[in-house]
């Protein structure tokens, strides 16, 4: 790789980073309006850096969040069906 590749790689690696922050801030952090509009400000900002730098890296990175919702819906629905599961089944009951 050359330098340049090798910078274009580090500052997509870096902004991807400052987005994840962004990202966790914005979901755990109860904030007024005006922060919230900080914060979205900044992660739009990011993005069309992002998106400016190299589209394809743009796209994979809202793929690779769509694939991490996704994963954490499948894992929630399988953690009620197994509680769902336990409390009905009556042989996991055998203590009372």
């Amino acid at each position: 790789m050359t330098q340049q590749e090798w910078r274009k790689f580090g500052e997509i690696q870096y902004i991807r980073g400052r987005l994840d922050e962004m990202i966790k801030i914005d979901n755990f952090v109860d904030l007024d309006m005006s922060g919230m509009r900080k914060i979205d400000a900044r992660i739009s900002k990011y993005l069309d850096k992002l998106e400016s730098i190299d589209p394809l890296a743009y796209e994979l990175y809202h793929i690779e969040k769509e694939n991490i919702k996704h994963q954490i819906r499948k894992v929630e629905k399988t953690n009620q069906y197994q509680l769902n599961f336990t409390e009905d089944d009556s042989t996991f009951n055998t203590l009372k």
